[in-house]
């Protein structure tokens, strides 16, 4: 029997951002008042291999319970606007935005003791997760979230994880990768301690480690001995943590247990505890619609006592949500949304390709990896020269991807001809000199008449 649609217990609100495979949005459970964030995609699109990566996010966020990894609280297929299908990832809701924003929140001077702390829970965050045998693959400022307790941040997206004895293409976004994934020779836990190297740098600077120059910053990476330069602003400490992350030969890298063992960051962990995240419900939400409501009310009745105010918008806002008929979510902005059902147990939705794995997808995800255009981190001129970019197109290919191998091939193939170049100019400059010492000896010997007499007069010259 085919599949059956029934309400959901939850309603979307406005989106909050685009993530790497989806859109992000708040929801608000409709039985508990409780805010979430939700990635959303949408089904029976073009985007498979982003529905494929929004399944491997499911499957390795559901495996996880850290204080310092983004906490999974469920996932679910929905269909909206009568028709549209949508697979949904439900996180908990961090408002704070992401650590790479954190220097033109201080304008170019950062307080180094929050890099510190930052720097602190997402050792913590892949140490964790690597000891379950999981690398991240895609570590960067973007990707790290700051909590609601100073100090505190989360690891987030895990759209391109993969566990680490798996047979997989590399993947991850180019600027922060490491050497050997640039390579495409391996890709593991010490490759995510590499790209941490270079989001304390992005942590510092606002900016990627790596300039973008086109095809020639992934030569650089990949083929050179050339490091990332370090921030002026960061301590020598901190220079030190991060050459510790930055060294060519991953065996030389610090392990995570080595690196929260560094006094650079061995006493930064966050005073508090990170409790209740996401907000239980809409009264504890500082952008519910209950606070302008509030703030309406005080402007037209200013006569009244603020203690008389907080009582009495305290009892509306009770009195609303313990109302018979219940909050309307499907107004001033809230989407109604309805969970679809199979009558198959265990089935989400054909679309979802979830198989029959007891914690996910059977889907592997595409041999493919992520190229994206960060704000501020690479240009089109980088997607031009080798790699490509794609936010939403019609091709089977769908995600922002790219082959790893023919830009491996291709990078390989620049620095042959670079290499040939460079010695065709030092035959040319060795031919010009040796045209030029004959010709000066003719001039003071012109007596000499023959080839072999003036060599031999420039031998003995």
């Amino acid at each position: 029997m085919g599949k059956v649609n029934r309400p959901s217990s939850w309603a979307r609100g406005s989106g909050i951002g685009r993530g790497s495979f989806g859109t992000v949005s708040l929801a608000v459970n409709k039985l508990d008042g409780q805010v979430s964030a939700v990635k959303s995609v949408e089904l029976g699109s073009c985007l498979e291999a982003r529905v494929a990566a929004l399944e491997n996010e499911i499957r390795i966020l559901r495996r996880l319970s850290s204080p310092w990894v983004v906490e999974y609280f469920r996932d679910d297929v929905t269909v909206e606007d009568g028709a549209t299908s949508f697979r949904n990832l439900h996180l908990e809701y961090l408002p704070g935005g992401t650590v790479a924003d954190l220097a033109k929140r201080f304008s170019d001077d950062v307080d180094e003791s929050l890099v510190k702390s930052y720097t602190w829970c997402v050792v913590s965050a892949l140490r964790y997760v690597h000891s379950l045998g999981i690398m991240h693959c895609d570590v960067k400022g973007r990707n790290v979230l700051v909590g609601p307790t100073v100090g505190a941040a989360k690891l987030a997206d895990f759209g391109s994880a993969a566990e680490i004895d798996a047979v997989s293409p590399p993947r991850g976004s180019p600027l922060w990768m490491a050497p050997e994934v640039v390579r495409g020779e391996y890709q593991g836990p010490e490759s995510d301690v590499w790209s941490l190297g270079c989001t304390v740098i992005e942590m510092v600077t606002g900016k990627p480690a790596w300039e973008d120059h086109g095809g020639d910053t992934l030569w650089k990476i990949g083929f050179s001995d050339d490091l990332p330069m370090m921030p002026t602003q960061l301590s020598e400490l901190g220079w030190d943590f991060v050459g510790k992350c930055l060294r060519r030969d991953r065996s030389e890298r610090w392990s995570c247990d080595q690196l929260l063992e560094h006094p650079f960051i061995s006493s930064s962990a966050p005073s508090n505890p990170i409790i209740d995240t996401s907000p239980r419900c809409v009264l504890d939400w500082s952008n519910s619609e209950f606070e302008e409501e509030e703030e309406e009310e005080e402007e037209e009745e200013p006569w009244r006592s603020n203690s008389e105010t907080r009582i009495d918008s305290g009892r509306d806002r009770i009195g609303k949500l313990a109302t018979k008929t219940g909050a309307i979510w499907e107004s001033d902005g809230w989407v109604m949304v309805r969970s679809v059902i199979s009558d198959r147990a265990g089935e989400v939705s054909e679309a979802c390709c979830c198989g029959g794995e007891k914690e996910g997808t059977s889907v592997e995800y595409p041999n493919f990896v992520r190229a994206e255009v960060e704000m501020g981190g690479t240009s089109s001129e980088y997607f031009d020269s080798m790699w490509t970019n794609s936010e939403c197109t019609d091709s089977d290919d769908g995600v922002a991807a790219v082959d790893v191998g023919r830009n491996c091939f291709t990078a390989g193939v620049f620095f042959v001809l670079s290499a040939l170049f460079k010695f065709t100019i030092l035959i040319c400059n060795l031919l010009w000199f040796t045209l030029y010492l004959l010709f000066t000896i003719y001039l003071r010997y012109p007596s000499v008449g023959s080839c072999d007499n003036l060599l031999h007069a420039a031998f003995i010259t």
